[in-house]
């Protein structure tokens, strides 16, 4: 990855800068010009380029620091970085047209994908009255509960409120509770909209609260939860395509497309980045069909 930086020199002459990198373990670092040479007040750009080597750990940060000096003066900034063997979108959306988006590899050598899903979710229709006290209690005014089952071998699950379903002018939040009792996500933006997810859920009996944080009219509003638990097989309704190795530093362009999938319906699926002896990565695929 390269980033570019600009520096001013705001001493009354002109002066030389020459840089050093310390620190940044499992990280080669390239500044490029390595040296600055600028009148008073005059500014230039550098650009300062990482690559992991081989003594890179994946997923932990690495920190050092960037000194420009003249011999007399110098001007520290710090690096942070974190490797990661391929960069790609969390999650991308579409209408289940055929789409593509782009990665970066973080090492060299083989590469291959599988896909989770796509599942069409599981409605489950509500009513939801006004809190007037606009604060979430469970079993308080204003929320209403749902049962939702995440059965063993769930590798990731989403529970979703969406605006569009939802008579405009309406604030519902969305509170996420484990078998145990215990809090586990929750959305709570300025609209219905309200999605909250889970990588890897312990199996049990979860709870979903509906929070009426404002309804208007009748003071009761109706709302569709949608609910989706993917499992670690495909459903043969999505297909992802794309480079077949990997080249540090390199982009790779993947290609999906989607059959059978039913109109009006949101589907959710997933696609796993493997380097041929590990899972990498993964990016959630999210489809809302016309």
């Amino acid at each position: 990855q390269t980033v570019t930086r600009r520096v001013t020199n705001v001493g009354s002459t002109a002066a030389t800068y020459t840089s050093t990198v310390t620190g940044m373990s499992g990280v080669g670092v390239t500044v490029t010009p390595s040296s600055l040479t600028m009148a008073p007040g005059a500014s230039q750009t550098f650009t300062v380029r990482f690559e992991m080597n081989s003594s890179a750990t994946y997923d932990v940060y690495t920190s050092g620091h960037l000194t420009w000096s003249d011999g007399q003066h110098s001007v520290r900034s710090p690096l942070v970085v974190k490797p990661v063997a391929i960069a790609a979108p969390s999650e991308v959306s579409g209408n289940g047209s055929p789409q593509s988006y782009e990665i970066t590899f973080g090492y060299t050598g083989p590469f291959s994908m599988s896909t989770r899903g796509l599942l069409a979710a599981t409605q489950t229709p509500g009513t939801v009255s006004d809190d007037p006290t606009n604060t979430f209690v469970v079993g308080g005014p204003g929320v209403t509960a749902h049962s939702i089952v995440i059965p063993a071998g769930t590798t990731y699950a989403r529970f979703a409120l969406y605006d569009d379903q939802i008579p405009a002018g309406n604030d519902l939040d969305l509170y996420i509770y484990n078998s145990d009792g215990e809090e586990v996500g929750a959305s709570a933006s300025g609209t219905s909209q309200e999605i909250v997810s889970l990588k890897s859920p312990a199996a049990g009996t979860y709870t979903a609260y509906v929070h009426g944080w404002q309804t208007l009219g009748s003071g009761t509003t109706s709302y569709i939860l949608y609910t989706w638990g993917l499992g670690s097989t495909a459903a043969g309704n999505m297909t992802a395509t794309g480079p077949a190795s990997a080249v540090t530093g390199a982009s790779g362009t993947i290609n999906l497309a989607f059959s059978g999938l039913a109109a009006g319906t949101r589907y959710l699926g997933a696609v796993d980045y493997s380097n041929g002896s590990a899972t990498i990565g993964s990016t959630i695929v999210y489809q809302k069909t016309p």
